[in-house]
């Protein structure tokens, strides 16, 4: 007979039919640091077979299905490279749902059993991992459990979307539900953060409104908690939970939407600022929407409602006044007009009201050189008087002919950029000095009484030309007589 305790304990880890006695002969094994050196004995597969069989069969016992998917994750810890081999083997198991794992009363079992489901994957799982989290007490579990939801999810808006089930219309059987489902809560959020901020998971649609669903489904059951720590404890993770996003998905930042989840716990302090012990967590929110304000601000983006989400982060309209303030004052690269709307709150539409006043000043540029026009052509007309001029000149001052001809060439040439700059705001004349012509009382004004319906154009009206060389609106009215 052997005197090795080891043989002992493998008798039994290998025979007995008590689970328990099974359990305690694994846990000297372990102890011993027998299992590496023992791994080949037969008795050793032979008690491991029984947790698979275990494991697979659809007649045991809920809690010893989980106990034996546990016990084979715990057999395998020191000796890692058989664990895939091993867990592949209880495949079987996971082809159907497994119990709750709160029917595992100790954590470290609980542990194991969300150890074996990482290594899984099955349709079931992401909302047997889910619902996990929600019932689970110990946080190593809850972190194990919330790693694999992560991992398989496609995005953090799919992770919020599966927790909400679990949580939705929980009722925890205490002395006070609200203040018991709220610290739950707490304890989800920031495991939820810790392992999507070391993750490449991307963001997904609406992250903001469906955390902020996800809170509110959740303490909708029970209300609000009374308590004050509860409710800064909530706080600080929530405000902790979307300073984690924002940093590591910089453009949740610029996403309005983002910030709506503090919403809810500004609630429970409406009299007064945020309270001193959330204050380092919401001012981490100040510089993350401070900063989104800027880089929008360089882009040339003003966005009301991120700014009004500045107002929510700094707890006080007069304090956020003063942050959006000195971002203006301590960034003059930015556009005036960004930085205005910074100071005061508000966008003036500068677009709007350039384009009008344009509008105005090319209205009253267009009369003048309609003026300039009628100057222009009447010079035009009389321009068979050039040449008597020149030859009266030749006879009586010579020396001027030279000149006066420099002064009729710059004369024609700034006729015809008067013709040139016409023909491009599309002004025209209606009528010529001296024409006999039909009264029009849209185009002319008259000099005196008129006799009759026609007379004489005295200065011709200045109009814009319509499609196709027609007369249009009316710049300037001639005159008539």
């Amino acid at each position: 007979m052997s005197n090795d305790p080891s043989d002992q304990l493998l008798d039994a880890f290998a025979t007995t039919d008590e689970l328990e006695v099974r359990i305690r002969a694994l846990t000297d094994l372990m102890t011993a640091k027998a299992i590496p050196k023992r791994a080949d004995d037969v008795r050793f597969g032979r008690g491991l077979d029984r947790w698979v069989q275990l494991a697979n069969t659809d007649v045991a016992p809920p809690r010893d299905r989980l106990l034996a998917i546990a016990e084979l994750i715990r057999a395998t810890q020191q000796l890692k490279k058989r664990q895939p081999a091993l867990i592949a083997r209880v495949e079987p198991a996971f082809a159907r749902d497994l119990p709750p794992l709160n029917l595992l009363d100790d954590p470290e079992v609980r542990l194991n059993v969300a150890r074996a489901c990482s290594m899984m994957d099955a349709p079931w799982l992401q909302a047997y991992r889910a619902a996990s989290v929600a019932n689970e007490a110990a946080p190593k579990p809850r972190a194990e459990m919330m790693e694999g939801l992560v991992a398989r999810a496609s995005s953090i808006s799919e992770v919020l979307d599966l927790l909400l089930p679990p949580f939705d219309g929980m009722h925890p059987g205490t002395e006070n539900p609200a203040e018991s489902l709220t610290k739950r809560l707490v304890k989800t959020l920031e495991i939820f953060r810790i392992t999507v901020l070391g993750s490449l998971l991307d963001a997904g649609p609406d992250v903001g409104k469906r955390l902020d669903a996800f809170i509110r489904s959740t303490l909708a059951a029970t209300g609000r908690p009374k308590d004050e720590s509860v409710q800064v404890d909530l706080t600080r993770e929530v405000a902790l939970t979307l300073h984690d996003l924002v940093r590591s998905r910089f453009s949740l930042a610029t996403e309005p939407q983002t910030f709506l989840p503090l919403q809810y716990c500004r609630a429970f302090f409406p009299s007064v600022s945020w309270p001193r012990d959330v204050q380092h967590e919401t001012n981490l929110l100040v510089q993350d929407v401070s900063e989104a304000l800027v880089m929008l601000g360089r882009m040339g983006v003003p966005n009301q409602d991120l700014l009004s989400r500045l107002e929510l982060a700094c707890g006080l309209k007069e304090r956020a006044r003063a942050v959006a303030s000195q971002l203006a004052d301590s960034h003059p690269e930015i556009d005036e007009s960004i930085r205005s709307w910074l100071r005061t709150g508000r966008m003036v539409n500068t677009i709007a009201a350039s384009e009008v006043l344009q509008e105005s000043l090319l209205a009253t540029v267009d009369e003048s050189l309609g003026l300039a026009l009628i100057e222009a052509r009447t010079f035009r007309e009389h321009s068979d008087s050039e040449q008597r001029l020149a030859n009266s000149l030749e006879i009586f001052d010579p020396s001027l002919v030279s000149v006066f001809k420099g002064l009729i060439s710059q004369s024609f040439s700034m006729s015809s950029a008067i013709e040139d700059l016409a023909k491009r705001r599309e002004l025209d004349l209606l009528g010529t000095i001296g024409e006999e012509a039909e009264f029009l009382p849209k185009y002319f004004d008259t000099i005196g009484a008129l006799r009759g319906a026609r007379g004489i154009i005295r200065r011709p009206a200045v109009v814009k030309k319509a499609a196709h060389g027609a007369v249009g609106t009316v710049v300037k009215k001639g005159l008539f007589e």
